[in-house]
């Protein structure tokens, strides 16, 4: 076989010296890589299935049939990895009723995800077994994830993400309470997220002392059944400010688990900063991931959970996509979804199915044509 030109399309067409035909030969794994990285494109970007078709000069229903194989590669981060001064935490969820738990070293770049139904202990589990013990964890502080990094990671230092904690005592506070401890409460939790050393935080700490000092007696204050009875709901007594008295001794409870300022320690900033939020992760990889749902809104389950995964994949460290993609993946069919409940009658899956003990082809019940009503 020696070169003879090239076909109207580009190809290398060869020539048979024995047998004087001509005929051009085709690499399947060439033409599937195009394919992928085509799928890639499309699946990490912010362009519609049929825009992306457009751009490659093919109609829609061809480009999903094209790649329709791609669904079938499963990216994944390999165990292990080197050891982070600090690694955040944080879930995330997205349609279907997942979430998305993920990890993040301190450079800002995923190294393990776990899908879970919710943020439990298993799930944490299953994601600190990728992870080596870093230096510092941060976390929203679920209750899952705290057990979980105490029993696994022993000598970890544990630093709460300050604005979740703000978050919290918004929630109990709301932006504008009522009371006058509850404001001076609120304006001491918005100061926290804006310390930045050791003695921004002592005064803070003093401000919390003092506010104590002054409101002490206000949190102590009780409500009992028989003045109440709409709200003694088979109480007793209730504390009478308890949303107030919470939000206090939340602080307390973290300045106490020595939670609060860990990344303002000498010893753990010595090779570098602590971050006292997990905004990185949230900003720099959740955002990403909810983008890709929204600019794929429409996508099946299956195929949302490996647009989210190839979302994360793709701000690794020095990712490889390419390098997952096997021969055995090359089928153009997607593995069939399963289904964990039976079919409901009268939809497409059941439609066809007889009703038990009636001869579908008797009078009445064979294949019908024509309009209904036509005689």
């Amino acid at each position: 076989m020696r070169k003879k030109g090239f076909t109207n399309a580009g190809a290398q067409r060869w020539r048979c010296d024995a047998c004087s035909l001509s005929s051009t030969t085709q690499r399947a794994d060439l033409k599937r890589m195009a394919e992928f990285r085509a799928f890639l494109a499309w699946v990490t970007g912010k362009e519609s299935l049929s825009e992306a078709a457009a751009r490659l000069g093919v109609v829609r229903q061809t480009f999903a049939s094209r790649i329709a194989w791609c669904w079938n590669v499963s990216p994944r981060i390999a165990k292990g990895g080197p050891v982070h001064r600090y690694v955040e935490v944080d879930g995330t969820y997205l349609p279907y009723g997942w979430c998305l738990l993920i990890a993040s070293g301190e450079d800002g770049r995923p190294i393990a995800w776990q899908w879970c139904e919710r943020e439990s202990k298993a799930a944490y589990r299953r994601l600190f077994m990728r992870i080596r013990e870093p230096g510092v964890l941060v976390s929203d502080g679920g209750a899952g994830c705290l057990a979980v990094a105490r029993e696994r990671w022993k000598r970890a230092r544990i630093q709460r993400c300050l604005v979740h904690v703000l978050r919290s005592t918004r929630t109990d506070l709301t932006n504008k309470p009522r009371s006058g401890a509850g404001r001076e409460l609120l304006k001491l939790a918005r100061r926290l997220t804006k310390i930045r050393d050791g003695s921004q935080a002592a005064a803070w700490l003093v401000g919390l002392n003092r506010w104590h000092d002054e409101h002490g007696a206000f949190i102590k204050e009780r409500t009992h059944a028989k003045d109440d009875p709409l709200h003694a709901r088979g109480r007793k007594w209730w504390w009478t400010h308890e949303r107030v008295r919470r939000a206090y001794y939340r602080f307390i409870r973290l300045q106490r688990d020595r939670t609060l300022f860990t990344f303002l320690e000498p010893g753990l900033v010595a090779a570098g900063p602590i971050p006292s939020t997990t905004n990185q992760l949230e900003g720099g990889i959740n955002a990403v991931v909810k983008r890709v749902m929204q600019h794929h809104r429409g996508l099946s389950e299956s195929h949302m959970r490996r647009a989210c995964e190839w979302a994360i994949i793709m701000l690794a460290s020095h990712p490889d996509p390419e390098s997952f993609v096997m021969p055995e993946a090359w089928s153009r069919t997607t593995p069939p979804e399963r289904h964990d409940t039976e079919p409901t009658p009268g939809t497409e899956t059941a439609v066809q199915l007889p009703a038990p003990g009636i001869n579908a082809y008797e009078s009445g019940f064979g294949i019908r044509k024509g309009w209904a009503g036509h005689t």
